[in-house]
């Protein structure tokens, strides 16, 4: 599998269960004695949207796709033993599936692959409809029954219409992320069960692209990382 040419690209939203800002943005996840600002218990949440415009795994189309990686973490996230879980989008044909579900088990190499060595439990793939909805500063993502996430971008008072953007991050989706405010959390799949109304959680968006060329020593997870 981790052979296989493969290339995706499109746009991405996040929720997680701390408060704006996370934490693990600028401390490289490792905390750094800044803890989760809004644990659920003793844990962490995130959701992570990809919705793939265009892009393929060998000769198997995936444009017009989405999928959705969910994680369970410590407080602090370098410390491992996380619980993941995916939502691999109903229209896939059974090729595009098996496609989709090796680049989100990490199997296939790219950016997943480098949280493969974090992952205690991969609890599960479900499938359904998987609805991405961009607009302007918005980006919504419902599957029925298992996910809802929203964000708003939080925006410049410049008046440009353009939310705060963080750059040079370590983030496995983009080095730089629209920051916004979460409209809706919401995720019911193995092994992760989160509800959260509050308005008040952490998200971001951004363009992305990945392909399996990318190498688990480019995202690290520890203190020299931060430093």
């Amino acid at each position: 599998m981790a052979d296989t040419n493969w290339k995706i690209q499109g746009q991405y939203a996040e929720n997680c269960s701390c408060t704006y800002l996370c934490p693990c943005i600028f401390t490289n996840s490792t905390a750094l004695s800044v803890p989760a600002t809004k644990e659920v218990g003793d844990h962490c949440i995130a959701v992570l949207c990809l919705n793939i415009e265009s892009g393929h795994y060998g000769d198997v189309p995936l444009d017009g796709l989405s999928f959705i990686f969910i994680i369970k973490t410590p407080l602090v996230m370098s410390e491992g033993g996380w619980t993941a879980a995916a939502v691999i989008d109903s229209k896939a044909s059974e090729a595009q599936r098996q496609a989709l579900e090796a680049i989100v088990r990490g199997e296939a190499g790219g950016p997943l692959s480098m949280m493969k060595p974090m992952i205690a439990n991969f609890a599960g793939i479900e499938t359904g409809p998987i609805e991405f909805t961009l607009e302007d500063n918005k980006r919504t993502v419902k599957v029925p029954g298992l996910i809802e996430i929203g964000v708003e971008g939080f925006l410049s008072r410049r008046n440009n219409g353009e939310p705060f953007y963080i750059d040079n991050v370590g983030h496995p989706v983009n080095s730089r992320l629209a920051l916004g405010i979460a409209t809706a959390s919401h995720a019911h799949v193995p092994g992760i069960d989160w509800d959260d109304t509050t308005g008040s959680n952490n998200g971001h968006f951004a363009p992305f692209s990945w392909s399996g060329n990318v190498q688990p020593t480019a995202y690290r997870f520890d203190r020299k990382a931060a430093s």
